[in-house]
């Protein structure tokens, strides 16, 4: 007889060109490491563009454009540039660009599918925002790919499947049904969100608490049964 343990989920939405979002990955990464029970925990990745239509631009450019000048847009990035080093992310705003990053997002959903996540989304992160490499050239999005483990072929048949293309307007729906409106953002056991590049020890704490929320409802003594395929 044993008790079983109780899981967690975690949804997280995210896109490539939202500066912040890198460093709410690595900071919940940093949280979820310290967890105690970190593998009782599912973490589902979302697609979720902030630039929707948007043709890129550099994202120097987007951003004087969003403040209306150029102080209140060198303000913000030389607090992501801190911000970023802090974490042990370089931010190179002379190469970013900021617009529609369907395709990468397209491309990430068949590498969740294939179990190459959590290195593709690196790599599209890293080109984007370090590596100065476009994340909107197909060229560079299946090299990336390539980088990650996946095959060329896989890679440019993704980029061309309506499920993962599709895939991307699911996720966006799902957003803003629990009324989201902008990233990073992450949801635990489809009840508690956090919102923006919180520090790791709130990602840690909110862990805590659902976890000791969620083992008193889950835990139960599992003895033996039968079935319509016998008794165990």
């Amino acid at each position: 007889m044993k008790s079983l343990m109780p899981r967690i989920s975690v949804d997280v939405w995210s896109d490539y060109v939202c500066p912040w979002c890198w460093i709410a990955k690595k900071r919940f990464e940093k949280g979820l490491e310290e967890f105690e029970y970190s593998k009782q925990v599912d973490v589902r990745h979302h697609s979720y563009r902030i630039a929707n239509d948007h043709p890129p631009i550099p994202f120097r450019s987007a951003l004087y454009q969003k403040f209306g000048g150029e102080h209140g847009a060198e303000l913000m990035m030389n607090q992501i540039e801190s911000t970023g080093k802090s974490e042990g992310l370089i931010y190179n705003f002379d190469t970013m660009l900021f617009g529609d990053t369907r395709e990468a997002h397209t491309l990430a959903a068949a590498a969740r599918e294939a179990g190459l996540g959590t290195q593709m989304s690196e790599k599209l992160f890293s080109a984007a925002t370090t590596e100065g490499r476009s994340i909107f050239d197909r060229d560079v999005l299946i090299a990336l790919a390539i980088e990650a483990g996946m095959t060329e072929s896989q890679a440019e048949s993704a980029l061309e499947n309506p499920v993962f293309r599709d895939s991307v307007d699911d996720d966006e729906a799902k957003a803003r049904a629990i009324g989201a409106s902008g990233v990073p953002l992450f949801v635990i056991n489809n009840k508690y969100a956090i919102s923006g590049a919180q520090p790791a020890a709130n990602f840690l704490s909110a862990l805590r608490q659902v976890w000791e929320e969620t083992k008193d409802e889950s835990m139960f003594m599992e003895g033996m049964v039968c079935g319509i395929d016998g008794c165990k």
